[in-house]
């Protein structure tokens, strides 16, 4: 199915769509429950238009597909061994993410990597409820994403490291604060 002529309901699911292909080669757990978590997300969220019963069609015959080749290993059969492997994996990711941006590394593959954390820290919910470090992570990962890919595009240099990320929180704490008391 061809990702780019997907109804507007059905595009929030790119990402995830996009990770579990990439994955598809090198990471069948990455794969799997990132396609896992595009379905549950399709079942809670769209309207049951046919493109979409096709594409929930596809996503169900894919994992059925890793499940016979890989069922009976931890990280499919067991949510918890599952949860350990891919909060070990998006951890590394990040630390890997966080290290060449402070280094002042800015290229698309950070762009990517920071992209990709963020996705999977999205796919982490399957398993429950994110941590408080975890939403943090996932914030800043989507943010710190957006920030270089922006830089790039308009020929700046990107600043490494959270802070100017821990300035935008603050700013937005205080804004929060302000119209709360209004």
């Amino acid at each position: 199915m061809e990702f780019a002529r997907f109804q507007p309901s059905l595009k929030d699911l790119l990402p995830f769509l996009q990770i579990s292909r990439d994955h598809d080669a090198s990471d069948y757990v990455i794969a799997y429950w990132s396609r896992l978590y595009a379905t549950e997300v399709m079942l809670n969220n769209t309207t049951k238009s046919p493109e979409a019963m096709q594409l929930l069609m596809i996503l169900m015959y894919e994992m059925e597909e890793i499940k016979n080749a890989h069922g009976t290993k931890e990280t499919i059969a067991v949510r918890t061994a599952a949860k350990a492997y891919m909060e070990n994996h998006v951890l590394n990711l990040f630390a890997n993410a966080d290290k060449q941006d402070r280094e002042g590394k800015f290229n698309t593959n950070i762009v990517k990597t920071f992209t990709n954390c963020g996705v999977l820290y999205d796919v982490l919910q399957t398993f429950g409820d994110l941590t408080d470090e975890m939403v943090h992570n996932r914030k800043y990962s989507k943010w710190k994403a957006a920030h270089i890919d922006n830089c790039l595009k308009n020929g700046k240099t990107p600043v490494p490291g959270p802070k100017k990320f821990e300035e935008e929180m603050r700013a937005e704490a205080i804004a929060a604060r302000y119209e709360t008391a209004m």
